[in-house]
């Protein structure tokens, strides 16, 4: 029988990394300890690179070359690029707290289970499930015990939620909201120091515009929606100890008070030692936006995301 699963997605920066903080501190969980990126990194590849022209191949050919060589360039995309490519990925992404399937498993052993996931029925993104299915498994045979639930966070695999949720009927979905311009404030503070954070206020705010309405599709789904449990970060910062109450029950994880009690206290982001300007742990204050941005970026915020905003409360 698989082990229960929890996947903690959302927008980025909207306090993902505290939430799955919250709930590793109990324990009947084991958390995957960084971010996988499993569905960018091993599915999405074949829904999307077979389908790119020659100029779009062309247009990101350094990154192309140096995962997947020169055939898939002049010819393109065929699986076994793609298999090979995934590969290389998990070689460049495998050093001390990167984001990557390194933390799954080991090189000997990820090679392992790539190859014998393509020996499995189905299409190359069927075999690519396999593969990440296998590959958590792999891990909770490593770091977990009989009658614990695997934890893991990557906030974009809330694009992915509903085929997460139909690969393991086991599994639950925690989607973390937070207020759109407070992930724009955040975005632009880590920019400071985090290539990957420059998208600037528009791209930010259309990005959790994106987000939310991902959230919405997948809960308006009768037989996804008892499985995805949405949190608002705002509220849970305001009544940590209920909040995460209510994440345990529906994670159907038993607790006490006293053990809620602890965990909220160890998961307290004034404990963290890497926070503050340019870390990827701020200190997640509410409302900073009133501050941190300009009168300009305000109304961006406003103009593409207003609907989006007022709908949710964040605008009165």
């Amino acid at each position: 029988m698989a082990a229960p699963k929890l996947f903690v997605v959302g927008c980025p920066r909207s306090g993902t990394s505290w939430v799955t903080t919250l709930i590793a501190g109990h324990p009947d969980v084991v958390a995957v300890p960084v971010e996988t990126h499993a569905y960018r990194l091993v599915y999405e590849p074949f829904v999307t690179l077979p389908a790119e022209s020659r100029r779009q191949r062309w247009r990101a050919w350094k990154g192309t070359l140096r995962r997947y060589g020169l055939r898939p360039l002049l010819f393109g995309f065929q699986p076994f690029d793609i298999w090979r490519g995934i590969w290389r990925s998990y070689r460049i992404l495998n050093r001390p707290h990167s984001y990557g399937l390194h933390a799954l498993a080991g090189p000997a052993e990820f090679k392992a289970i790539l190859k014998a996931a393509q020996t499995q029925p189905g299409s190359p993104s069927d075999q690519a499930e396999a593969a990440i299915a296998a590959l958590l498994e792999h891990f909770f045979q490593q770091q977990g015990q009989p009658g614990q639930t695997l934890l893991e966070k990557t906030p974009l695999h809330l694009r992915y939620a509903d085929r997460l949720l139909r690969r393991f009927p086991e599994a639950r979905v925690v989607e973390v909201i937070r207020d759109g311009r407070d992930v724009c404030a955040s975005y632009n503070a880590l920019a400071q120091q985090q290539a990957w954070a420059r998208v600037g206020t528009a791209g930010a705010i259309r990005q959790w515009r994106r987000c939310i309405a991902w959230g919405d599709q997948f809960r308006a789904q009768p037989d996804l929606a008892p499985r995805i449990h949405r949190v608002r970060y705002e509220a849970l910062r305001a009544d940590p100890t209920a909040g995460l109450q209510r994440l345990l029950d529906f994670a159907q994880l038993d607790w006490t008070a006293g053990q809620v009690s602890a965990q909220v206290q160890a998961a307290d982001i004034s404990r963290v030692a890497q926070k503050g300007a340019g870390q990827y742990v701020r200190q997640g204050v509410v409302g900073a936006w009133q501050t941190q941005l300009s009168d300009a970026e305000k109304s961006l915020c406003h103009a593409i995301a207003g609907t989006e905003l007022s709908r949710l409360g964040y605008l009165a």
